[in-house]
Parts: C-alpha cells; structure tokens; sequence
C-alpha cells in the first residue's frame, strides 16, 4: 500500500528516491562492488523537518518485507556529553544492525565491542592494569555496557536499550580458562583471535609513509592499546583517533558480515547494501561521525586502492555540506542525482587519497513542486528485493530432491544413493543408463557386484552365489580382481540364457579360487545388448583399476564386434590383460599384446569347417550366407575365411551373400536369402554354409521355409547358432537337417549325459549349485568362462610361483606367458597351449565340435583336438 508522507514530495523526488533506492542494491557477485557516497541532504527547514524527511525515508524504505533495503536504521544525537557523541551514534546503528545476529549469525560485532571497551577505559582513567585484568575486564564490559537507540519516531521517551552481550561476546574459548591463566588466554587470543588481531594490523602497513598532517593510527596489541587509552603508558589517544577507531570497527564488522568471500557466507545472500539514515539537526556528534568515516575510507588499506565498506549513509539536516568538509562539491538538485554521482565518482578517482571528498551533497528545494510529483511519489516504489540467495538452501534442496534421483536413475544407482565420491574425488559414473529396443532400458558400464535392469529371474542366482562368494574371497588380503565384461542385457531370451551360463560358469570357478593362494574376486561389467557399449564399459574399468591395483584382468568379452575390438585395445592400452570366453575374432589378436582367448580363432573354424564338409558331408558345393554388418567382426571374418578355405576342401562355393541387419545398412533381406538357399535342396552335393548370428537364423529359416516346401537343405551353420539350437526353436521347422559347430558341449560325453555324471570338478559344482549340468551346458557357454577364469588363476599361480610382489606390482601379465608346453591349462573345453608361435595368445590346436540337432537334445557328429583331461564318448549320432 503506498505511503502518503508530505516531506518526500519536493521538486525532482521520484528521479531522486528512485536512484537512491537503485544505489542501495548490490551488484551479483561475479560483479565488483560499488563506491557508496555520504548522501547529504540539505533541509532548509526547520531542524525537524529534516528528521521528518528521513523518518519518512525509513518508512518507506522498509514498508515492504522484500523491497528496499534489508537493514535501514536511522539514528540521531542524543542528549551525552559532546566526546560521547560519536561512540553513541555507532552504538545505536550497532544496536540496530546487529541485534539479533541478523548480521553475521553468531558473531555480532566483537570489533565494536572491543573498540567501545578502550573507549570506556578512557573516559575512567586507571592508575593500573595488568595483563591478568584485561580477560576479567573485558567480560566485565561485555556484560554491563549498553548500546541504546531511540525509536523509528526518534521521541526521547522511545530509547531502546540493548546490552551488549546480546549482540556480541567473547568465544567461550577465551571466558573459561580466563580464571585460570588470564595472561596465557590474553596473548593466545592476540595470536588467534581474529577481532584482537584486526587492533594490531589495522590500517597502512609500517613500509608505507603518512603524512604529517595524518593523525597516526591507533594499532598494537589490544593489552598496549589498553594501557594507552587508560592513560598508563605512551600518549593519549585524541578525539578523533578515537572516533575513527569506533567507525572503523563497525565498518569492519559490516564489511565482515556482508563479505562475498567465503562459498557459503552470508554475506553472498544479502542483495542490498545496509543503510544508515543520520540526523544533522544539532550538535557537533553528526558531523565528527562523518568525518570519522571519511578518515577511515581515506586511511591506506591493505590492499587494493579504497577501504571500501558496504555502508550507505544517508545524512539530513539545515547544514550545508560545507560545514562537513570544505572541499564538498557544490549542492547538486535532486532531479539529477545520476550525473551528480557520476561526477563525483570520477573526481573521487582522480584525488589523492588522504583529499577523497566522499560527501554527495543535495538541496532540497523550498519551492512548490509540480502537481504531479505527488502522485509519481506515491506510486514510486522500492524495486523489489527478491532473495535469490537466501533460497539457495532451499533450492540446493528443491534441486537435490529432483536430481538426485534424476541422477542416479541416469547413472544406474539406488534413488537416494551419493552421486560423487569423496575419495578419490569423482563423479560416480561407471554406468549410465541407455536404450535397449521396444522401449527398453538398459545400464552399461562397470556393474560392481549387483548389476542393476537385469533379468533377475534368470540371472539372479548367479549373480548371488558370486555377490557370496566376493564377502569370503575379500578377507583374503592376497586376493584379486577380475571383470567379466559381457552382455548382461541382450534384449532377447537366447540372450538371457548365455548370459546366466556364462555367470554360471565364472561363480563355479570362483569358488574353486577359494583354495588358492590368490582368491578372486568378480566384478560385472555390462557392455550392452550386441555389445554396443564395449568400449565404454572398458573405459570405465580403466579408470576403476587405476583406483583399484587389485584389478588383475578382463575376463568375457561376449562377441566379436568392432566395439569388442575397440575395448580389447583400450584395456590393452592400460595394460589391463584380456581372457576372452566365446570370442574368436583373429583381429582381436592384433588389438593388444594383453588379449588372449579360450576359443579357437575363426580361421581354424573355417579350415575345420571345409573339412567337415567336404569329408564327412560329402560337399561339393556351398552356399555362404553371413551378416552384411561392418561392425560384426565375427561373422564377416568366417565369411571370408570360408570362402578361403573351401575350395582348398574340393567345395565349391555357388553363392556368397550377406544380408542387412538394419533397413539402411549394406546387404539383401536375410528372408530373401533364405529362399534363395532352398536352390542347394535340388543337388544332394550341394548344403548351405550360415556364418550369421542366432538372432537372424529364425528369420533365415523362415524365408527357407516359404520356398523350399519343408524340402531344407542341409545347413552347416558356425557355433553362434547353438544358442537357436537349444531354445527349441528348430522344432518349428520338421524335417530340417541342421548341423553347426561349438566350441565346447557337454554333448562331448554322450546324449544321455551319464558321463558327465561320472567327472568330477566342474559337472558335479554345477550339479550341486544349480541342477542340470548336462542339460544346460549343450552350448557350453559355462564351460568356456570356467576356462577363462582358469586361465587367470593359472597365471596368478604362476607368478605367486616365481615372486607374489610381482604380483600386487605388475599383476598376472608375466604369468600368462607361462601358459605353455607342460605348464598348460587342462580346460573343460578343451586344452589351452599358447605356445603357437603364429599365434601365441590363441589355444593350439583347441577342441571343436560339430553337433546335430535332433527332436530331443543335439547329438555329437563329431569332434577335433587336444582334450587331455579325459577320453571324450565317441560320436552319437545315428
């Protein structure tokens, strides 16, 4: 509601409150400081009518909660004697200011406080003081001195009384020993203390020279200034030494309360610049106030060119600014307030220090104003003075309860779970959250122990047995650390299924590590649905074995796809060794000198293949159909080696094609390609060679089906197709004569899976931890992540053989190398002997097999390779 008050209605009042009010504002934060003036105003009016004038400023300024200035006090001289006057105008703006801890919560003003104590020792005089007197005295003051103001009306029956100890005391650090060894809590509190330390370095430092007409500082320790003003020892201190003593130490406190420079100060919060509105009405205790300030803003500070504070001083009465300071500019009109402070910003610029003029004087006009004027008044307000930062608590809250768990949901972590590390300080980061088809989610990255948007019903078991196994293996303080990098997120049943057999697998092996020397312990990693995600996953592994020396290697790896190549050479970068499981790209071999694998390299595939074929399958012709990805590394390499590979076997070759994975990508529809293969259905020497993914084969088939009126060819298909084998999902197709490669089954030991019974080790863990060893380990995806991890801990035996520091500095690079000869791995997949020197990190001569798929579970057609562990069952197949 709009205040109606007679003495702000003047010729040139809304240009001039309204720059008054804009000058009160403070910059943001980033933004310097503004230079505040000593606004004068000069009242020709009787003397009341000057303290009307700021009464109806005050009233104006602080109508409204959030406009104008935070704090606007207003005080005016009263009735003490004349060396009193400027400690009681202070007092009273302190009292003001401060009550309540508005200002500077807990700290109050503990430099006035101690100034307005040297005052008091001087106006009592003392024969004596000692050092054990001055912790006493100080309390003693604190406790019984009274700052007072008079009311917003300034009515002599309105003074309000303040003690002083409600605004300010002493650390209770300094009070409780005080009893008890004063002279030790005196010079402590000079050395610690900070408002006892300001006495002794205030003001210019001793290299910089005064001059002569410069009254000296009063500086040293709060005991010899003590002595001083108490008239023991060294000079008394002077009227205006004191009052400059007195301002400069609330200016301090103001300056300290609105201070901009700690994070999370106050002082950041408070958007408007404190006002003090001062009566000049009578006396001489206003005008030496305004001189006290203007010595303290002209004394040299310690750093930087002003002694700035944050203080606006808004001074009225029937005196002229002369008065005040000679050298005052001339009175300016109200109605162009902006060019009178532009004009008196450069001239204070351009002065001297020590003739800085920093009274902004003003006339009131006397005369009528326009008519007008009085409306434009009264709609005039103070700019609202939003609290950004007092809401910045509340906002960080606001914010943290929406992006935290915004956050976490992001990066694949409980809701309400940390989103930075505290030591090493970092984001945690190590799985992000990404699309996985159909609306689908998935979380890739480093997993830990309990990867998160799985399949928990399949998976689940699995991943506990591991998480129980980790809580043993990390009381060990000799054990290890290995990542399985895999695809924990398929986005497909076949999928899910290699995922739980190769957990399966890794938890089998783990808890046989517990009897070793060097225990393991297992991280999951998920690289994503067709490992997309492979390279990433292994950057953030990279980063995790940088903060984590126990982390010895990278079993896994899932499929063979560039961006498995891409994560094969940045672990191998970070020296971080590789095992892959099931991978048997031969380019994997190029991307790091770090990499081995369980499986045998697609080339030996090919040769093995074109072997088959033309011996046992009587073949002499084939149909190559593969996927036409760039990025599938697996299926364009056994393409090319089958084309290599299969004239060499008398075979040859009538169609080689690919087909597109995507409606953009390179290729023919893998339907299409389907019915064009039922041509090899014509010529009983003729079968179809597929060297694509399980994913496609249905798709495949299905096209075949349309054309060849359930009269298939006979398909050779590579050992990814298992995982369609043993899904069931050849059933929909009667008659279909499918034979594919493996590289490990539990087929090896019989179809009726009484051998595998009979072994001991692997089979009979598997039984006893998950049921159904033979049945579920056709696709022998468990067998090979059991190989890998032995690989690991046969090279971590290795090198706890020759040297375990070895071990903890250099981990298990140097004991891979000794998988060889007689010191190779009897795997349950076959033997794994790198001691090929072609291709040193790839098995020689690793066991392949070929099954049939029947209407029940695949028989064995066939089998090739080093498998010492035990004699395998013969073939099965009818």
């Amino acid at each position: 509601m709009p205040i109606d008050r007679p003495e702000l209605v003047f010729d040139g009042a809304p240009e001039f409150l309204e720059w008054l009010y804009a000058l009160a504002r403070r910059p943001w934060p980033l933004n310097r400081e503004k230079l505040l003036p000593i606004v004068h105003l000069h009242v020709a009016e009787p003397p009341a009518e000057s303290r009307r004038l700021l009464t109806a400023l005050h009233e104006r300024w602080t109508a409204h909660r959030l406009r104008g200035a935070r704090q606007c006090v207003m005080v005016a001289p009263s009735h003490v004697a004349a060396e009193q006057g400027v400690e009681q105008l202070l007092a009273a703006a302190a009292a003001q200011f401060f009550q309540g801890n508005r200002l500077g919560r807990g700290r109050g003003a503990p430099h006035f406080a101690l100034a307005s104590w040297l005052a008091t020792l001087q106006r009592e005089g003392r024969e004596r003081l000692s050092e054990d007197e001055v912790v006493a005295q100080l309390s003693a003051h604190f406790s019984q001195y009274e700052l007072f103001y008079e009311g917003q009306e300034l009515r002599e029956d309105a003074q309000i009384r303040v003690p002083l100890a409600t605004i300010s005391d002493l650390p209770w650090w300094i009070k409780l020993p005080a009893s008890v060894l004063p002279r030790l809590v005196l010079h402590i509190a000079d050395t610690v203390f900070g408002p006892q330390r300001w006495f002794e370095h205030r003001g210019e430092s001793r290299q910089q020279e005064r001059r002569r007409d410069e009254p000296e500082p009063l500086k040293g320790s709060l005991f010899t200034l003590a002595k001083r003003f108490a008239g023991i020892e060294g000079q008394a201190p002077t009227r205006q030494q004191v009052n400059a003593l007195l301002a400069d130490a609330l200016l301090e406190d103001l300056r300290r309360a609105y201070s901009r420079g700690g994070l999370f100060g106050r002082g950041r919060r408070r958007r408007t610049y404190p006002v003090l509105l001062l009566g000049c009405e009578s006396g001489e205790a206003t005008t030496d106030l305004l001189r006290a300030i203007k010595d303290v803003r002209n004394s040299r500070p310690r750093r930087g060119t002003f002694k700035k504070d944050p203080l606006l001083v808004v001074a009225a009465g029937p005196h002229a600014a002369s008065d005040v300071d000679a050298r005052a500019q001339e009175e300016a009109a109200p109605g162009s307030p902006e060019a009178a402070y532009m004009g008196w910003h450069e001239g204070l610029k351009e002065a001297p220090r020590r003739d800085r003029v920093w009274l902004l004087p003003f006339a009131i006009p006397t005369n009528a104003p326009p008519a007008t004027v009085r409306d434009r008044v009264m709609k005039l307000r103070p700019p609202q003075r939003v609290p950004w930062m007092s809401f910045v608590g509340l906002g960080l809250l606001v914010a943290g309860v929406v992006a935290v768990p915004v956050s976490s949901h992001e990066f694949c972590r409980p809701w309400w779970s940390p989103s930075v590390r505290a030591w090493p300080p970092g984001v945690l980061d190590a799985m992000t959250l990404e699309d996985l088809g159909d609306d689908g989610k998935q979380c890739v990255g480093l997993a830990g122990e309990d990867p998160p948007l799985v399949d928990t019903k399949e998976l689940g078991g699995a991943i506990d047995k591991i998480k129980e196994t980790n809580a043993k293996v990390v009381l060990n303080p000799k054990h290890i650390t290995v990542v399985h990098l895999t695809i924990l997120s398929p986005g497909n049943e076949q999928g899910v299924r290699v995922a739980r057999e190769e957990l399966r697998g890794l938890a089998i092996a783990q808890q046989e590590s517990l009897e070793e020397d060097a225990p393991i312990r297992l991280l999951l990693a998920n690289a994503g649905a067709n490992m997309e995600y492979a390279d990433r996953a292994a950057q953030k592994i990279v980063a995790e074995a940088r903060r984590d020396p126990r982390i010895v290697g990278v079993v896994g790896l899932g499929l063979s796809t560039q961006q498995t190549i891409d994560a094969v050479q940045r672990l191998g970068q970070a020296g971080l060794p590789s095992v892959g499981s099931a991978t048997t790209a031969d380019e994997l071999i190029d991307a790091s000198p770090y990499y081995y694998q369980v499986s045998p390299g697609n080339r030996r595939q090919a040769v093995f293949a074109a072997g088959y074929a033309s011996a046992d399958l009587r073949a002499r012709r084939a149909r190559v159909y593969y996927s036409a990805d760039p990025d599938d590394t697996y299926s364009a390499e056994l393409a090319t080696a089958m084309r290599d590979e299969l004239p060499v076997a008398g075979v040859e070759i009538s169609d080689h094609a690919g087909y597109r994975v995507t409606d953009e990508g390179p290729g023919e529809s893998v339907g299409q390609l389907g019915r064009r293969a039922c041509q090899a259905a014509e010529r009983p020497d003729e079968i179809v060679v597929y060297a694509g993914r399980a994913e496609r084969f249905e798709q495949f088939l299905t096209g075949m089906k349309l054309a060849c009126q359930n009269r298939y060819p006979r398909i050779l298909a590579t050992d990814d197709v298992s995982r369609f084998v043993l899904s069931g999902a050849n059933r929909k197709y009667p008659g279909l004569r499918l034979e594919y490669m493996t590289l490990a089954s539990s087929a090896l030991w019989g179809a009726d899976c009484q051998a595998t019974r009979r072994q001991s080790g692997f089979y009979i863990r598997y039984n006893g931890l998950f049921g159904g060893a033979c049945e579920e380990n056709r696709d022998g995806r468990a067998l090979l992540t059991f190989d890998a991890l032995a690989v690991i801990r046969q090279a971590a035996a290795n090198v706890l053989a020759k040297d375990a520091v070895t071990l903890k500095t250099q981990g298990i690079v140097a004991g891979l190398a000794d998988i060889r000869g007689k010191g190779l791995v009897s795997g349950v997949s076959g033997d794994l002997d790198y001691s090929d020197s072609e291709a040193p990190r790839t098995p020689v001569d690793k066991a392949i097999q070929v099954l049939r798929a029947t209407e029940g579970q695949p028989c064995l057609a066939k089998v090739e390779g080093k498998f010492s562990s035990q004699p395998w069952i013969a073939r099965d197949c009818p």
